[in-house]
């Protein structure tokens, strides 16, 4: 039972840390060559490092990034 709740621990701080700011969920991939990608389109999401991209399909098919939250980095 220690072990267990020991192992929990661990796991939700691991979980919990994986990303600076904070905040940011894995969203599903993107097939990017069915989608407009329009950097003018301004609806922005913010990386796990504190980056702002313009938009999700910027973020996704220009990084490459799934892992994100949206709106501006604070």
């Amino acid at each position: 039972m220690k072990t267990l709740l020991i192992t929990l621990v661990l796991f939700c701080l691991l979980f919990t840390t994986s990303c600076k700011k904070g905040g940011c969920i894995e969203h599903e991939k993107w097939a990017c060559e069915l989608i407009d990608i329009n950097p003018n389109y301004y609806y922005p999401v913010c990386d796990c490092e504190g980056n702002t991209y313009q938009n999700e399909a910027v973020i996704q098919c220009l990084e490459g990034k799934t892992k994100y939250k949206k709106g501006k980095c604070k």
